[in-house]
């Protein structure tokens, strides 16, 4: 590099030069002179562009260096010296926070007498049909070292009000031990389904307009306990090609869900203590795209208002098979409130299942059926009864980024008139 500047220093005084010497026509010795002048500094020109690309490649190599995985010194031998201070650590990373978005705009109109809130918040709709901005969800993500990182995603919530509110649905520290060990310590959301661990917020992700009840968010009326505070451990148990995982997870989840068929009921607040979820899935080598497993869910609450202190118990299963053109969803539950004061059990058995095939390259047809049935007099889903009827709809990519949904529901209710439901929606990512 420094016979470069050295080189480009040079530049100036030469031009000058040519500049003073230039020649009268009946001096050919000048003349001579320039000719050698001008020689002289296309060889420079050339010995420069020589010099820059022997610099660009030692740039190349010491930058392919730098994105290369570190190599760890062997075990045997003494310590290598300390770093001096000031010097810069070499990581096989990049620094920074990573930034990704998602969002969606969705029509909803449906003749549901009385009017539901259905399995998803916004502006309550009738048979006019209402717009809503579904959940703007910022997802960031930043690398701490080779092992730990931080995620963190906030989520923007229309109201039924037309109002938003912000919500921090997760923000964990996760360290990565090893494949067999992935610990992560903060606000997570819960194992208790398959959907809850895969398809968090942000509807591009899935394929459905709206997401089944049973696994929709509590906050917008779902029936499982969809996050909590505490710590999360995961990873592969030595099975072979079998492809057995573990999870387990312990803290405190504090549940509220509105109540979807009362609308101006008051929101129910489980007032949950510690709780626990442990589950195994495995995804075997021989058939990519199958995971199948299942969970155990455990805490006590005390539903606000109603003087009663439950155990509740979740236990849920899962088949699915999942590849780039075709799509098999299987969930299964049984959701337990184990009453303390009267020694009542109230069990609520919830399932869905969804199937869908990409044709045509961008467009990818669906059906799915969801049923949920809780008993009369259940103390913690009073406004659900039973809730259960068939899906079908098309969602069309009209590229990576940008996806189109349009969708019907036949909705069929305890005690209450069935209803049909039409909702197109614009998920989109950015």
């Amino acid at each position: 590099m420094y016979r470069i500047l050295l080189i480009l220093s040079a530049l100036p005084g030469l031009v000058w030069t040519m500049q003073a010497q230039t020649p009268a026509p009946d001096q050919p010795d000048q003349q001579e002179t320039i000719r050698q002048l001008v020689q002289e500094v296309r060889e420079l020109k050339a010995r420069i562009a020589v010099l820059e690309a022997r610099q660009a490649k030692a740039d190349e190599t010491v930058a392919e260096a730098a994105q290369a995985k570190p190599v760890e010194a062997p075990p045997t031998g003494p310590a290598p010296a300390a770093a001096p201070t000031g010097t810069q650590e070499s990581f096989s990373f990049v620094r920074g926070v990573k930034l990704q978005g998602f969002g969606s705009l969705s029509y909803k109109a449906n003749d549901a007498h009385p009017p539901e809130l259905g399995a998803s918040l916004g502006p309550i709709s009738g048979t006019t049909g209402t717009f809503s901005v579904g959940d703007v969800d910022l997802f960031l993500t930043s690398q701490l070292t080779s092992r730990a990182s931080i995620l963190a995603e906030v989520v923007f919530s229309e109201q039924t009000n037309a109002e938003f509110e912000v919500d921090v649905e997760r923000l964990l520290l996760k360290f990565n031990v090893s494949d067999y060990l992935k610990m992560s310590f903060g606000r997570f959301h819960t194992g208790t389904s398959y959907y809850n661990s895969v398809f968090h917020h942000g509807f591009w992700l899935q394929t459905a307009a709206d997401r089944p009840l049973v696994v929709e968010f509590s906050d917008h009326g779902g029936l499982l306990p969809s996050q909590a505070v505490g710590a999360s451990l995961t990873g592969k148990v030595p099975s072979g090609t079998l492809g057995l995982n573990y999870i387990f997870e312990y803290g405190s989840a504090g549940t509220i869900r509105p109540q979807i068929t009362s609308i101006d009921a008051p929101e129910i607040q489980e007032n949950n203590g510690n709780e626990f979820t442990a589950g195994f899935f495995f995804q075997p080598d021989w058939l990519p795209g199958l995971n199948a497993g299942g969970s155990f869910y455990h805490d006590h609450i005390n539903p606000e208002g109603t003087g009663l202190h439950m155990e509740q118990s979740i236990g849920s299963a899962h088949v699915v098979y999942n590849s780039p053109r075709f799509e098999f969803l299987n969930e299964a539950f049984l959701v337990q409130h184990k009453v303390a004061e009267t020694g009542q059990e109230f069990n609520t058995t919830s399932f869905y299942s969804l199937i869908s095939q990409k044709i045509l390259g961008r467009w990818r047809p669906y059906f799915r059926y969801q049923y949920s049935n809780a008993p009369r007099g259940e103390p913690v889903f009073p406004d659900i009864g039973m809730h259960s009827g068939p899906s079908s709809g098309m969602r069309f990519e009209a590229n990576d980024y940008i996806a189109l949904k349009i969708q019907y529901d036949r909705i069929y209710r305890r005690d209450l008139p069935a209803f049909n439901n039409v909702l197109g929606q614009v998920a989109f990512r950015f």
